[in-house]
């Protein structure tokens, strides 16, 4: 822990502090749901402003005491909620334009693995169901898998979907997956790819990531 004394939120950062503005920016990008941070200082090399995105669906109440959480604990720094500023973005695409998640379940039996995905547009369900073997390392591939068949099924089998790969990697300190997708068509394969922040939960990311890369298509 740094050896900056808490004090009230107007207390002076020293030159060392100052130096790391930008990891504790990153510390605070760490955080679940937010998308980027900056930290405004005044000339008095005091913390004047917290300015955050998030994405739409996070409660700023929620995203305000976590982020006074680790600057009191990682920093010793302790902050006027009233000087962090929140801004929500919203998904690109509106709500009766894509496919979101309404349920998944992922069932362990010894051997066995059964992967159900329910997707949900403007009331209309649909769900894929995958039941294979366990091996261990196929659980994220069987979800979207199951995912790409419940899209399936809900276009009426108008599209048909090749899952190439699936893995996990790190952007800017984040973790997130990467889902690369084959879409069938008559006149050949066209490649979508899709990302999702990986969250608290794990599972869910998957889907995302699937859905990332194949609403904008299906619906054009």
């Amino acid at each position: 822990m740094s050896d900056i004394p808490v004090e009230d939120y107007g207390s002076n950062l020293s030159s060392k502090l100052n130096s790391k503005i930008i990891e504790i920016e990153k510390s605070i990008n760490k955080l679940n749901g937010i998308l980027f941070s900056k930290i405004i200082l005044s000339d008095k090399q005091e913390i004047k402003e917290i300015h955050i995105i998030t994405k739409e669906n996070c409660n700023p109440k929620k995203i305000t005491r976590d982020i006074e959480s680790i600057l009191i604990a990682k920093y010793n720094i302790l902050i006027d909620y009233r000087k962090i500023s929140i801004a929500q973005v919203q998904d690109e695409i509106s709500d009766t334009s894509r496919l979101k998640i309404s349920d998944i379940k992922v069932i362990f039996d010894k051997d066995n693995l059964s992967v159900n995905v329910k997707l949900e547009n403007c009331n209309r369900f649909c769900e894929g169901i995958i039941e294979c073997s366990n091996w261990g390392n196929n659980v994220e591939y069987v979800i979207a898998k199951a995912t790409l068949e419940a899209v399936t099924s809900f276009m009426n089998g108008r599209f048909f979907f090749q899952l190439e790969e699936i893995k996990k990697t790190t952007l800017d300190e984040k973790e997130l997956f990467l889902v690369g997708i084959q879409l069938v068509k008559p006149d050949g394969k066209e490649c979508l790819v899709g990302a999702a922040l990986i969250e608290e939960e794990y599972n869910r990311s998957i889907v995302n990531a699937t859905l990332k890369a194949i609403n904008r298509r299906i619906f054009m």
